[in-house]
């Protein structure tokens, strides 16, 4: 049942904090499960802006109340820029705001979960079931894929003519063909898949929640916001929450659960006095449990666009001005056809370019020119080719300095700090450029707008180094603030429980030990299917 105010019922099994990829499908496996109450609580609003569902705005998004920003302190390794961070602040999460893409990492990922990090029950042969299940698939089918379950993954509806010609020249300077990425290997070029079909993204929200929310079982409190958790002898008992109606505490009966992303819930419980006890002193907040890595361990996939003008007006700079717009909305609404039943990111390669067996680099491919991160794209005809980091070694921390629940975390960036992602960006940048050359593409465009015609891409070239720095940028997929592991200084154990108390756990993507090799919404909503087993299956 959809926001009752706070005349509801203030008592349940679970209480859920974060209505994301995460906490949209734990609430509804539990829901379906038909024995427990559920009430799930989003920060944001509902998820009812055009801007969410038609697939080619997503980027619009990122400048309204559905996306919020997390800035951090002036970063060393990016000359002292403030990195951000946009998070998606309403319901579905990052889903809803998200680039679509369908990629769920490779299978070593997983695997090194279990045999690098200890997390036993979660190598690849442990979670390939679940993201079978979870998926309706149009094109694809057993031993990788899933055609029977809520989420809609589907090929590209619209395929932008200058990606067909980047895939094209990719494969001219090397690169091998790739129909599924989330198949046997993951190395090569293609089109993507996507969580969108006939012209309508499909979130968490849309493909899990949606349909549970007619259950007395499940109450959904949106624009609510969840201040601390509180404790009675180490167990978590109660969430403090405040919304338009003013406030109250809510108590979970059997458990309560974080999935409020990487920055929130790791946010949550320091602010509930969980996490590096010197830090919470420091911010006065009393200490229930001194765990040293909440708020460590934060990883994200780092890029930077390889960008060349078009030699003619063919990309997708003013499609959404004048006439261009006119036929672009009547095309979508009349026939649910065109280009705004495009994710944009339509097409990307992942490639070994360090000769150690598995891709390193993620190229997206975009006929568009983005502007220095946090700006609006470039008002030109290009394109581009974006490397990032599929495996980044450097590590940012989080941290609180005041107790007060509305104030803005500290994060403490350091996404270049290990040069070895700098080197993987250089070599990323080599390969991209070596793609431009290639027909049919080469024909296509003309001066390299960044990192520019004068910079060299040899090893050792300062200036490029330079030139990574100022453009280096979040793909959107922060992770580990909240890492599980089988050590006792880890924040979680592997059932996904908060050491140190009883009757709470994580589950989103801070969970993770370390970042996938790809984009995290279908790893996220995996995460949420595998706790889902493991919170039902103990009762």
């Amino acid at each position: 049942m959809m926001d009752k105010g706070l005349k509801f019922q203030t008592e349940f099994d679970y209480i859920i904090i974060g209505a994301g990829a995460a906490g949209c499908v734990l609430a509804s496996e539990i829901i379906k499960d038909g024995r427990f109450s559920v009430c799930l609580i989003e920060g944001g609003r509902k998820d009812t802006s055009r801007w969410i569902h038609i697939p080619a705005t997503m980027f619009k998004t990122l400048n309204t109340q559905d996306a919020s920003r997390v800035i951090s302190e002036p970063d060393a390794s990016l000359d002292d820029r403030n990195f951000v961070v946009p998070q998606g602040t309403v319901l579905g999460g990052g889903s809803s705001i998200n680039g679509m893409i369908y990629m769920r990492g490779q299978a070593k990922d997983y695997n090194d979960w279990e045999i690098n990090h200890g997390c036993v029950g979660w190598s690849y042969k442990d979670v390939l079931p679940i993201f079978i299940n979870q998926e309706k698939n149009t094109r694809l089918s057993k031993p990788f894929h899933g055609k029977d379950g809520p989420l809609r993954v589907s090929d590209p509806e619209y395929k932008h003519p200058i990606n067909s010609a980047i895939i094209e020249s990719a494969l001219q300077a090397g690169l091998s063909s790739n129909e599924d990425f989330n198949g046997a290997n993951q190395e090569g070029t293609g089109w993507y898949q996507v969580t969108a079909h006939k012209g309508k993204r499909y979130s968490a929200a849309t493909s899990f929640l949606k349909p549970q929310l007619h259950s007395e079982q499940l109450t959904l409190l949106t624009n609510t916001k969840a201040h601390n958790i509180l404790f009675s002898n180490y167990t978590a008992t109660e969430v403090a929450i405040s919304n338009q109606y003013g406030q109250k505490k809510l108590k979970a009966k059997r458990e309560i659960i974080l999935s409020a992303g990487s920055f929130q819930s790791p946010k949550l419980l320091m602010q509930s006095g969980i996490g590096p006890e010197e830090n919470l002193l420091r911010a006065g907040i009393d200490v229930i449990h001194n765990s040293i890595n909440v708020g460590a361990n934060l990883q994200d996939h780092i890029g930077t666009p390889v960008t060349m003008n078009l030699r003619e007006k063919i990309g997708l700079h003013d499609e959404d001005k004048g006439f261009k717009a006119i036929k672009n909305g009547l095309n979508y609404y009349a026939f649910k056809r065109g280009l705004l039943t495009s994710n944009i990111l339509e097409a990307g390669a992942c490639i070994d370019t360090n000769g150690k067996g598995r891709p390193d680099v993620q190229f997206n491919f975009a006929p568009f020119a983005a502007g220095p991160p946090g700006k609006p794209p470039l008002p030109t005809h290009a394109v581009q080719v974006s490397p990032m980091t599929m495996r980044p070694k450097s590590r940012s921390r989080l941290y609180l300095d005041t107790s007060n629940p509305n104030a803005s975390l500290k994060f403490y960036a350091n996404m270049l700090a290990d040069p070895e992602d700098l080197d993987t960006l250089r070599r990323g940048i080599r390969l991209a450029r070596e793609i431009f050359q290639q027909r049919p593409i080469s024909d296509m465009v003309e001066d390299e707008i960044w990192p520019g015609n004068g910079v060299s891409s040899k090893v050792g070239s300062n200036t490029l180094d330079d030139r990574i720095r100022e453009q280096a940028r979040t793909i959107f997929h922060p992770a580990g603030t909240c890492r599980m592991g089988p050590q006792k200084n880890d924040v979680l154990d592997l059932d996904l429980r908060v050491n140190g108390v009883e009757g709470l756990r994580v589950v989103d993507c801070s969970i993770m030990p370390a970042l996938v090799s790809g984009n995290t919404n279908a790893p996220t909503m995996m995460i949420a299917g595998k706790a889902a087993e493991k919170i039902l299956g103990s009762h």
